[in-house]
């Protein structure tokens, strides 16, 4: 198999992993994509996988801060604005968990 593959292969895997709980597993798969991949997931991919976490039982709060670090929040605020697509209560909610510096800095981004 190709490199692409194997690593698509890898991305679809993460998902999978993050819908059955496993969130240890779905993130270093995710990390790994970011870091080395030929499929490194944009923020929307990144999201998808974040709600799989969520359906798996518990948002991973390790790829929502990874998200926040790579600073990909307020992309998926403006897609979601846009009617791109929906976002989870969820993680409007951890939005608002984030310090008060932290949330002006996202939703003036935005």
């Amino acid at each position: 198999m190709s490199k692409f593959v194997d690593q698509f292969d890898m991305y679809m895997k993460a998902h999978e992993a993050f819908k059955g709980g496993k969130n240890a597993e779905g993130l270093k798969a995710t990390l790994f994509l970011l870091a080395n991949g030929i499929v490194k997931p944009n923020a929307r991919e990144l999201y998808e996988l974040w709600e799989s976490s969520v359906y798996g039982g518990c948002g991973s709060e390790e790829l929502f801060l990874t998200m926040l670090d790579l600073g990909m929040i307020p992309q998926i605020l403006r897609d979601a604005k846009a009617g791109s697509f929906d976002i989870l209560t969820e993680f409007v909610d951890a939005v608002a968990r984030l310090d008060k510096d932290t949330q002006y800095k996202v939703l003036k981004a935005v």
